[in-house]
């Protein structure tokens, strides 16, 4: 498979169904704010930037193209996660350089979730999807529930079975006012048998009537309320106030939890680029909540020509090795030109870069990838790593401390 984009076009699929796994990971909005930015960024720069190749190369764009046209980086980071995980594009290597060639025009949810993802690169816009109130399922209908409880008497059972079935709206029966429950009456007491009888007609008042019952055949017992002696119900209450004393001061710092503290999430993605004209090493910062961050980089003795920078403040230093350090609160990016053409020689470049957390928080490094070494070094996380062409992703979470 190439990449041009005339071929592509005449061969290309108008729609193509996927599963809503793959609409989920990008766009549901249960998922964090920066990956839901990150997927409208990267869809407009990706048709963006093939609206203007294929009209001057007839081609599609590499992730170097792909990421000049972002506003804030990061698309080998973002590739990562849209290759592993969703089937929107199908990624061609020539010569060491990505492209991303999408499976088709306009992209639909099986499962009715989501709205379509339409990609124009006619006009340079995409349509992104988004998640509708009610899944759409035009080519099943929908079911009429049976309730679960039959009527329990004769009449309604007739009625039942006469009448037609109706589907119940949800929304009318939660509006469907609501009765207080009953409340139970307290009954008097049945008082021991006596043998005056109080009788009234309605019109004459009450007169007191004395019977007398020689034999009575076993009155019923009154009902009397169970009482305890006031020992026992001093003794329980002390046993119970104990157990409760020795429960607290046995597990009573357990008990008692601190408030859940927000945790703060800064995304890093490093990569190489490689051309015939250039070569330069890339780190991007993905910072949407604006923590302070302050982290520096070690790279070989005598590997850069020049660096660049954008969003922070950056200071280089040169001794044994090449130290780049960047201040910033919030996106950035660097750029290191390395010295000489590495489209020939693709050694990895080894890394160490060092994660100083700010006063008041705790840090923690979370790289997705395996054969990386993660320590701690005077209250600072170093990550070490070989950087290939294939990249590096990583996030550092903060934490403030209680």
């Amino acid at each position: 498979m190439d990449v041009s984009f005339s071929a592509w076009r005449h061969s290309r699929e108008e729609s193509l169904q996927l599963k809503g796994d793959s609409f989920s990971f990008l766009f549901d909005r249960r998922y964090t704010n920066r990956l839901n930015r990150m997927s409208r960024v990267f869809f407009e720069a990706y048709v963006v930037a093939t609206k203007e190749l294929a009209a001057q190369e007839d081609r599609f764009p590499s992730l170097s193209e792909i990421d000049a046209k972002m506003e804030s980086g990061a698309v080998y980071a973002f590739k990562d996660r849209l290759m592993k995980n969703t089937e929107f594009f199908e990624e061609v290597k020539i010569s060491g350089v990505s492209y991303l060639v999408p499976r088709a025009l306009k992209f639909v949810d099986v499962s009715g979730t989501y709205t379509d993802l339409v990609l124009n690169f006619e006009e340079g816009i995409v349509v992104l999807p988004t998640r509708r109130k009610t899944p759409s399922l035009p080519d099943s209908p929908m079911p009429i529930e049976e309730d679960e409880q039959e009527p329990k008497t004769a009449h309604v059972d007739e009625i039942a079975n006469n009448a037609p079935a109706i589907a119940i709206d949800q929304d009318a029966e939660a509006k469907l006012p609501s009765y207080p429950l009953h409340t139970p009456e307290a009954f008097e007491e049945i008082s021991p048998a006596t043998d005056t009888v109080e009788t009234a007609s309605p019109s004459e008042p009450a007169e007191k009537i004395v019977v007398n019952t020689r034999e009575p055949e076993k009155p019923p017992l009154p009902k009397k309320k169970m009482a305890m002696p006031p020992k026992t119900v001093t003794l329980l209450g002390a046993a119970i106030l104990l157990a409760l004393l020795a429960v607290v001061s046995i597990y009573g710092p357990s008990l008692v939890q601190a408030p859940v503290q927000p945790t703060f999430l800064v995304s890093y993605s490093a990569y190489l680029s490689n051309s015939s004209n250039e070569s330069y090493l890339g780190l991007n910062i993905t910072n949407p909540q604006g923590m302070a961050n302050d982290m520096e980089m070690s790279l070989p003795q005598n590997i850069d020509q020049s660096i660049s920078a954008r969003g922070g403040i950056v200071t280089i230093s040169h001794g044994e090795n090449t130290l780049v350090r960047m201040n910033s609160t919030g996106d950035a990016s660097v750029k290191i030109y390395l010295q000489g053409n590495r489209t020939t020689s693709r050694a990895p470049i080894p890394i160490d870069i060092s994660f100083y957390t700010p006063e008041g928080f705790d840090t923690k490094l979370q790289v997705n990838g395996k054969d990386y070494l993660v320590t701690r070094k005077n209250e600072a996380l170093v990550l070490m790593f070989n950087l290939t062409e294939e990249g590096v992703s990583f996030e550092q979470s903060y934490t403030r401390k209680n």
